[in-house]
């Protein structure tokens, strides 16, 4: 079974607070946060997108790795994780510190994993994962990704967001899914919302 990077580089390699900060401040549309998700923040979205039960999984939005870290502890070893990250310093950094056959970094806009299926001629995904802002998008750009992961997500799939937005997300999910759930961990700094979505709506 492959792993993801050395855990004895988890504790030790992370990128500071104050990298991450000025990555923030640089492109806060796109990095969304002003420092990177906690490991519990990562287990609970992992424990809510069930995925040591998934095969496939997608992550909108990796960031500096932690999510993706604990997804990678978690999926089979036949599993498959694409990750996709438009930050260059934070895509940089996955690949020096992620080094696992099951895990796919794309460089590009998440809407693309529509076209990137398409052309892999891959089956839905069992879980999709994301901590794009959302807020920080235009409501065309938001539609746009939603209706990505409803054409990518499996009928019996869970999409999983943090947002630290309480609010922008919901009234959209419940437009694209049957079932929306909102958890928040207050744990992180700042809290997190998350919003686990269930049963999309096909167009």
């Amino acid at each position: 079974m492959s792993q993801a990077s050395n855990p004895d580089k988890k504790s030790g390699n992370r990128l500071s607070n104050r990298d991450f900060l000025r990555s923030f401040v640089q492109d806060y549309k796109t990095v969304g946060a002003v420092r990177e998700t906690s490991r519990g923040v990562a287990k609970r979205i992992c424990e809510l997108a069930n995925i040591p039960a998934a095969t496939r999984v997608a992550e909108l939005g990796c960031g500096t790795g932690p999510i993706t870290e604990v997804i990678l502890e978690q999926l089979s070893p036949d599993g498959l994780l694409w990750g996709y990250e438009v930050h260059e310093p934070f895509a940089d950094y996955l690949r020096k510190t992620i080094s696992d056959s099951r895990f796919q970094l794309y460089e590009e806009s998440a809407a693309n994993i529509v076209q990137h299926r398409r052309e892999h001629q891959l089956p839905p995904f069992d879980a999709i994962i994301s901590t794009i802002p959302f807020s920080y998008l235009s409501h065309t750009q938001s539609t746009e990704l939603l209706n990505a992961v409803i054409d990518s997500l499996a009928d019996d799939g869970r999409f999983v967001a943090l947002q630290y937005h309480p609010t922008y997300l919901p009234p959209l999910l419940k437009k694209h899914f049957d079932h929306v759930t909102r958890d928040i961990y207050l744990w992180n700094v700042p809290p997190a919302n998350l919003f686990t979505a269930t049963v999309p709506r096909r167009l």
